[in-house]
């Protein structure tokens, strides 16, 4: 069956939710509206003069270990965090966490 889990991956649809507060504020129109979701894998400092040598074979390590969660970004807030996984060929993160955003 199409929900049902493949081999140590699950692969479901995310729902469509409206929480009241949305519905009575009017965001519930925004919902079609398409946001850039950036994973971040870690972060470094280098100097300019590293910047400019960059090259091909250069290897960038970051502040974050391998087992560290990945986080998820929508306009520069972090909304969840997860996991980084194999997807086929590709890269993708299976969310641990949603992060509470306060207003």
């Amino acid at each position: 069956m199409a929900d049902e889990p493949s081999r140590g991956s699950r692969k479901r649809n995310l729902p469509a939710t409206t929480t009241p507060q949305a519905t009575s504020t009017g965001l519930s129109g925004l919902r079609g509206i398409k946001v850039r979701l950036t994973a971040i894998l870690g972060n470094t400092q280098i100097t300019f003069d590293q910047a400019v040598a960059l090259d091909p074979e250069t290897l960038i390590t970051v502040d974050r270990g391998k087992d560290d969660p990945v986080d998820l970004c929508v306009s520069g807030k972090v909304v969840a965090r997860g996991k980084l996984v194999v997807v086929g060929d590709t890269y993708g993160v299976q969310i641990t966490e949603l992060v509470d955003q306060k207003r």
